[in-house]
């Protein structure tokens, strides 16, 4: 069992590859030593110059939102006094994309603003919000430009949270939870003693972690979809510290089982008051389909011990294309269910007993809650330091 043991390790580690971290994008002035002068860089994965050439005209950056009444005096304003002044005017809808969305939030971040209210205008590194304050200052800061002592937006680069070990952390975080492990042993030995068929138990465990995959990539698909639909509107330093709070917290509880296994009368697993019915109903498949069908049900009753991770690497990913989801969750459900592969074909391949995998897994609980708990806490960790260092 040491053997196997080793196995799984080694399997996991290798799909890892040695990297850096790469890198996200904030705000800076001209001032500070630390900007990257490249006028053309990526912002979240959206191109986008935030440089505006002074010698088109004043430069600043208006945003503003369609239906806007308050965005329409503000337009009608700058067409008056259009006449009068040379303006250089970056207008952004932030309705119009994400990209835009997160533009609007990137700059205000600079600012320490919270108001993600329209409109807003920024010039001479100063900020205004809703048209009586645009309007009232806006001859001011347009007098008062001068193009030689004038600071506008650069790039300033800070790791982002989404890469390949954060990504990778998580899911090893999520596949080695014993619950994920106990539930695939009950099923394969129910199988086997039903129909003494090893033939029968690799069809079924297949049809139940392909399901087990698929139904855990549309849920991933469904929790971004709503961070979609309500994150735009907060600030992303926000959600990053409560999902950090979020690792640290459930990282704290994986340690208390590691240290006092069940102290406080629950784990960090499948309810124990739900595990008899669990087991009736592994215990009920006897085709192919009723894998699937059992393995639909199950995902219910996996989500106590396996939606912290999950709706962690969610919140990371929303501000992502549908297609960098996509693969992300794709490389995130192959880790989490690599276990259950493992398993699977050790016990058909004969490499290994479901008695000696269950008595492992007894064994080593403690470690595998321990592990998570590390895993856990350095991502909280991260993303505090990701928003206040």
């Amino acid at each position: 069992m040491n053997k196997m043991f080793f196995l799984l390790i080694v399997l996991l580690l290798a799909i890892i590859p040695v990297c850096g971290s790469d890198l996200n994008l904030s705000i800076c002035t001209v001032d500070t030593n630390d900007c990257d002068l490249n006028t053309n860089t990526d912002l979240n994965n959206y191109s986008f110059d935030l440089n505006l050439n002074a010698n088109e005209g004043i430069p600043f950056y208006f945003f503003y939102s369609p239906g806007c009444s308050h965005c329409k005096n503000v337009e009608d304003y700058l067409q008056t006094i259009s006449k009068d002044y040379n303006m250089n005017i970056k207008a952004i809808n932030i309705k119009e994309s994400q990209e835009n969305l997160t533009i609007f939030t990137t700059i205000l971040e600079s600012f320490e603003d919270n108001d993600f209210g329209v409109p807003v205008l920024v010039i001479n590194n100063k900020i205004y919000h809703g048209d009586k304050e645009i309007i009232s200052n806006l001859k001011t800061e347009l007098d008062a430009y001068k193009e030689k002592s004038y600071d506008f937006y650069l790039i300033k680069k800070k790791p982002k949270a989404v890469n390949l070990i954060t990504v990778t952390g998580l899911a090893l975080a999520d596949s080695i939870n014993p619950c994920e492990l106990v539930v695939l042993l009950i099923l394969l030995s129910s199988i086997l003693m039903k129909f003494q068929s090893k033939r029968k138990m690799l069809e079924y465990g297949l049809a139940f972690i392909v399901t087990i995959y698929i139904i855990y990539l549309l849920m991933g698909l469904a929790l971004i979809f709503g961070f979609k639909v309500f994150g735009g509107y907060v600030n992303i330093n926000i959600i990053y510290t409560v999902l950090g709070s979020i690792a640290l917290i459930l990282g704290a509880l994986n340690l208390k089982d590691a240290i006092s296994y069940g102290a406080g009368n629950f784990v960090m697993e499948v309810p124990r008051a739900w595990r008899p019915s669990m087991k009736k109903i592994l215990q009920s498949v006897t085709s192919v389909w009723s894998s699937v069908i059992v393995a639909v049900i199950l995902a219910v009753f996996l989500l106590p011990c396996t939606a912290g991770p999950y709706v962690l690497v969610s919140g990371l990913l929303y501000n992502y294309s549908w297609l960098t989801v996509l693969l992300w969750l794709i490389y995130y459900n192959i880790i989490f269910s690599l276990p259950m592969w493992l398993i699977l074909f050790a016990v058909y391949f004969g490499i290994s007993k479901i008695e000696d995998l269950q008595r492992w897994r007894d064994r080593s609980i403690k470690t595998l809650h321990l592990v998570a708990s590390i895993l856990l806490i350095l991502l909280g960790l991260y993303l505090f330091w990701i928003v206040f260092f």
